[in-house]
């Protein structure tokens, strides 16, 4: 801009300059001679290089005063186009002359308020981005060009996107939703729309919104995903708990019934009444060991258990409880034995708890080991804690239930495990008792061959 101005002003400056020559050639022709004409001589040529010296100063002074500033200013307006840093004191003081001076000062103050707001929006910007990225959930959002012009780490795992993945659609398709653009933007009944979705073995809960400015005009869609992968489990989890506790309660009530109905409606044999009756009595212990288990259970989930802790020898329990299960070996003809590779240091724990947790994994290998089998407890410390291994050459457990093994209720052989007497409850309680100990629990097995459980607790300091 500002070099076509200062060549317009030496063309305008050079064409001032021949125009005076040939003004002042006529004149000078015109008094000497009485004639209008055009004649070349030495003095008006002098004159006339005198007023083309004098015009380069005029032009060179009119550039300075006028032109220069204004070069700068452009320089400034670039710069702050691109977004490079700009500083408007460089401004000040540039010319002379008092209107470009007040241009000039008119700048500075739209630059230095132009600059402000880009410091609060970068400002703003950067808070936005840092909250998005540490947020839980994944957020997405498009513009009206169905772009992706902001998206959080989170929304890229748990929909495993990627940068190729930059449009609505294609996110869309990840997500594996067929929604309309269009319908979230302007439809009132697709405002909060939201949809359950299974992505790469998570859940996510997929809320879709539009988003406006200040006029209340549409500027795009947000996605916001949500995991909730845990809470289904949970969800899951509890129904097929209060299913399980309906089978598992229902089943001895039915024998009961049918036993008790019986009882009432013929004319029993004193054996068939004795018979009977033991049936029922049996159903009732059963129901009232799951009850016992589901009460210690709730105590558990509403640390409502009081421990009385105290500082406990695990070696000379673990003997004690051998020995007070050799009875129930000896009917499997199983070799039960216990096996001390180091004396550990004292645990602080509920005596009843620890006990209650060996005597339940001792039962479980007694009842799943073929007869004659062999049963070993060993105790050793390791790593500043106290350790308890129970192994067996039992019939093992398939690797795809060894996951859900600690789970309520659960059962690998159901039929076999009621048969035997069993809640389904023992292994959570063993769990629970453990954990609420600071301690941990870790199974292994192989189906056929046996199973090996490691129990450790913290030894006193």
């Amino acid at each position: 801009m500002f070099k076509s101005i200062k060549t317009s002003a030496k063309v305008m400056v050079l064409v001032l300059v021949i125009l005076t020559f040939v003004v002042i050639n006529i004149l000078v022709n015109y008094s000497f001679t009485g004639k209008i004409g055009f004649t070349i001589n030495l003095p008006i040529v002098i004159t006339f290089f005198m007023i083309l010296l004098l015009s380069m100063l005029l032009m060179t002074a009119f550039y300075k005063s006028l032109l220069t500033p204004m070069k700068k200013l452009e320089r400034s307006m670039k710069n702050l186009r691109d977004g490079k840093n700009v500083d408007s004191r460089h401004l000040a003081n540039v010319t002379k002359l008092e209107e470009m001076q007040q241009l000039i000062n008119s700048y500075s103050e739209i630059l230095n308020s132009l600059l402000k707001n880009r410091f609060e929006l970068d400002s703003q910007e950067s808070k936005t981005s840092v909250i998005l990225n540490r947020m839980d959930d994944g957020v997405i959002a498009f513009s009206m060009q169905k772009q992706i012009i902001h998206i959080n780490g989170a929304a890229k795992a748990f929909a495993d996107i990627s940068d190729a993945d930059d449009t609505y659609e294609k996110v869309m398709k990840k997500l594996k939703l067929k929604v309309d653009f269009d319908k979230v933007l302007y439809l009132s009944n697709y405002k909060n729309l939201e949809e359950k979705v299974e992505v790469n073995d998570n859940v996510l809960s997929v809320v879709l919104v539009p988003y406006h400015n200040e006029k209340l005009l549409p500027m795009g869609v947000i996605a916001i995903l949500k995991n909730i992968t845990e809470n289904e489990k949970l969800n899951n989890m509890r129904k097929e708990f209060v299913a399980n506790v309906s089978h598992e309660l229902k089943t001895p009530l039915c024998s009961i019934k049918g036993y008790s109905e019986t009882m009432m409606d013929r004319d029993l044999e004193p054996e068939e009444i004795k018979k009977f009756a033991k049936v029922i009595n049996d159903e009732a212990n059963r129901m009232d060991r799951i009850v016992a288990d589901l009460l210690q259970l709730s105590r558990f989930d509403y640390k409502k258990n009081v421990w009385d802790r105290v500082k406990l020898n695990i070696d000379d329990l673990a003997k004690q409880v051998v020995e007070n299960l050799q009875y129930v070996a000896k009917e499997k003809k199983h070799n039960l034995k216990c096996v001390v590779n180091m004396i550990p240091g004292p645990v602080l724990a509920s005596k009843d708890a620890i006990q209650q947790v060996m005597t339940n994994i001792i039962s479980n290998s007694i009842k799943y080991t073929p007869d004659g089998g062999e049963i070993t407890v060993y105790v050793g410390a390791a790593g500043g804690k106290a350790y308890l291994k129970f192994v067996d050459n039992g019939i093992g457990i398939p690797e795809k239930d060894l996951k859900r093994i600690f789970e309520r209720f659960y059962r690998v052989d159901k039929a076999r495990s009621r048969q035997m007497g069993g809640t389904g409850l023992g292994l959570s309680i063993v769990k629970e008792i453990v954990e609420a100990h600071e301690g941990t629990i870790e199974m292994k097995s192989e189906e056929g061959v046996g199973t090996e459980v490691i129990v450790t607790l913290p030894i006193m300091r």
